[in-house]
C-alpha cells in the first residue's frame, strides 16, 4: 500500500489556525462577528426552544392543545388529583387516562364524539413532550391498558349513543349552487367584498388551498401572472407555497406548481385576478405584501381604491363562504373547507388520476382523497329515487330508453335498406349480382321483400347413374 505524502495536497486545501494570540484581530471580530457575551443557561436556552418550536405550530393546533389539556384538568380536579400531569408516574397516569376516557362529557352532559377522544389523547402527548416527558402514552407498552379503554369507549359512542358520523363535515357545492352564488350576486366584482370573495373561491379551486390557513400566509408575490409559453393565453401560477398542515418543509416539494388557466368566460380567474388588482393600493402590491386586504369602507363612491394598507382580520377571511352560503339559502354545512371539498371531488368526479388530483392539493397519502369523494347531494337524492322506484325517476329512464332505441331502430332499418341497394359482393351473392341491373329505386318504403337467392355454381348435382355389366360364367347357351 501507498504510504500517505503530503505533496498531494496543496496549502490552499488545508487552513492551520494559528494558536498565537499576536494573530488575532479583536477588532475585526467586534465589527464582522456577534459575539454573545451571555453566559450559557440550560434552562433559559430550553425555554427559549420551546417558545421557538411553540411559534412556528398552526395556531389551530395550539387553540385545540389549550382547550384538550384544560378538559383533562377539569377531570384530574374532579378525581382528586392535584399533581401535575407530568409529575404523574406512568403507573397511576395510565389508570386515570383509562377513567377519563371511559366517564368524560361535554360540560351540558353531551357525548364528545369519537374522535375527539382521540384528538385529547394526542394533546396530551404533545403536552408531555412540551414538559420534558419521556413518556409515550401512544405507542409505551405500559399504557396499553388506557388505549384499550378508548378503543373501548370509541365502539361504545359509535353503538349506542350514534356517535361518529361527522354531522359537522362540510360539503361540496355543486355546478347549479356556484351558478347560483354568481346569480345572487355573492360572487362577481360589484363591490369589494364581493370581488374579494370571488378571487378567492377561483384560487383556491384551482390551486387546492386550505381555505383560510393558505389564504392568511399568501402574500402577493406568490401569485404571478404569464403568458403561457405553448398556448400563449395568459395564467396565474402559484410559485411559493408557504407551508401547510400536509407540508411543513420535510420530504420533496410538489411536482408542479398549480395553475389557473385564462378561460375566457364568466369563471375565469385571470379576469377576477386583474380585476382585484386595479382596485388595490399601489404600495400593496409589493412581492410581500398581504394578498387579502381590508375593505376601505370610507372612500368617495368614485374612489378606484376599494382596499386599505391592511390585512383582511382572520375571522373575516374565516367567513368567506359561510356568510355567502347562507344569504343564498344553500343548506347543509358550507363552509371555508367547502371549497377544498369542491376542487378534488370535481376533479375526482372528472375522472383524472389520483396521484394527478393529490399533486395539486398537497396530500402525501392517496388514501386522504376518499373523504373528498363522496356522494353529492344530487346523487344522495337520486339513489333514494331509484331504489324508491319513484316514477319521475322512471319516467326519465324510460323515455330515454324509448329515445334511444327509437334512434337504433332507424340506423338498423336504414342500414338494411342499403344492404338490399348495395349488396356486398361474396361467392354467396355473386350469382344474384344484376338482380335490379338497369333499375332505378329512389325509395323503398312501406314494404318487405323475401329472397331466395342460390348459387347456381354451388347447387348440388344429383348423381350419376353407374351401368353394371353381369357376365355368366356357366358353359350353357
Amino acid at each position: 500500500m501507498e504510504s500517505y505524502s503530503p505533496e498531494w495536497h496543496s496549502e490552499s486545501e488545508f487552513y492551520y489556525p494559528s494558536n498565537t494570540d499576536e494573530n488575532i484581530n479583536t477588532e475585526n471580530i467586534d465589527k464582522h462577528e456577534h459575539v454573545n457575551e451571555k453566559p450559557y443557561n440550560e434552562q433559559q436556552f430550553l425555554l427559549e426552544v420551546r417558545e421557538f418550536i411553540e411559534g412556528q405550530r398552526p395556531d389551530n393546533t395550539k387553540k385545540k392543545t389549550f382547550y384538550d389539556i384544560n378538559v383533562w384538568k377539569r377531570f384530574l380536579t374532579s378525581a382528586g388529583e392535584e399533581r401535575n400531569i407530568e409529575d404523574i408516574p406512568a403507573k397511576d397516569l395510565n389508570v386515570l387516562m383509562s377513567h377519563f376516557f371511559m366517564e368524560i362529557k361535554k360540560k351540558d352532559g353531551d357525548q364528545y364524539e369519537p374522535a375527539t377522544l382521540t384528538s385529547f389523547h394526542r394533546s396530551l402527548q404533545r403536552y408531555l413532550n412540551d414538559h420534558g416527558s419521556t413518556l409515550n402514552i401512544l405507542k409505551d407498552q405500559q399504557f396499553s391498558l388506557s388505549r384499550e379503554a378508548l378503543a373501548s369507549r370509541r365502539r361504545q359512542l359509535l353503538r349506542h349513543f350514534g356517535k361518529g358520523n361527522r354531522p359537522k363535515a362540510a360539503r361540496p357545492l355543486t355546478d347549479a349552487e356556484e351558478d347560483l352564488m354568481f346569480e345572487r350576486g355573492e360572487f362577481g366584482q360589484q363591490d369589494p367584498e364581493v370581488l374579494q370573495r370571488t378571487v378567492w373561491w377561483l384560487l383556491s379551486l384551482h390551486f387546492g388551498f386550505r381555505a383560510r390557513d393558505e389564504s392568511r400566509k399568501l402574500k402577493w408575490g406568490d401569485v404571478k401572472l404569464q403568458i403561457n409559453g405553448e398556448t400563449g393565453n395568459e395564467e396565474l401560477v402559484w410559485i411559493a407555497e408557504r407551508g401547510s398542515k400536509c407540508r411543513s418543509g420535510e420530504g420533496p416539494g410538489r411536482p408542479f406548481c398549480p395553475t389557473a388557466q385564462a378561460s375566457n368566460n364568466t369563471r375565469c380567474p385571470v379576469f377576477f385576478y386583474k380585476a382585484f388588482r386595479s382596485h388595490r393600493p399601489t404600495e400593496m402590491n409589493k412581492p410581500e405584501s398581504p394578498f387579502y386586504l381590508a375593505i376601505k369602507y370610507k372612500r368617495k363612491a368614485d374612489d378606484p381604491v376599494w382596499y386599505a394598507n391592511a390585512p383582511l382580520g382572520k375571522n373575516s377571511l374565516g367567513k368567506f363562504l359561510k356568510i355567502a352560503a347562507k344569504r343564498t339559502g344553500l343548506q347543509g354545512n358550507v363552509t371555508n373547507h367547502a371549497v377544498r371539498k369542491t376542487s378534488i371531488g370535481r376533479l375526482l368526479d372528472a375522472d383524472f388520476p389520483s396521484n394527478y388530483v393529490a399533486q395539486l392539493s398537497g396530500h402525501k397519502n392517496l388514501k386522504s382523497l376518499d373523504s373528498y369523494k363522496s356522494a353529492s347531494l344530487d346523487h344522495q337524492r337520486k339513489m333514494s329515487l331509484v331504489l324508491s322506484r319513484s316514477k319521475h325517476v322512471q319516467h326519465s329512464t324510460s323515455t330515454t330508453t324509448r329515445e334511444e332505441i327509437e334512434a337504433s331502430t332507424a340506423s338498423a332499418s336504414k342500414t338494411k335498406a342499403n344492404a338490399l341497394l348495395n349488396p356486398p359482393v361474396t361467392p354467396e351473392t355473386a350469382s344474384a349480382k344484376g338482380l335490379f341491373s338497369g333499375a332505378t329505386i329512389g325509395k323503398i318504403e312501406g314494404c318487405s321483400f323475401t329472397f331466395n337467392v342460390v348459387d347456381g355454381a354451388n347447387k348440388e348435382k344429383p348423381p350419376r347413374k353407374r351401368h353394371i355389366i353381369i357376365s355368366d360364367d356357366s358353359d350353357s347357351d
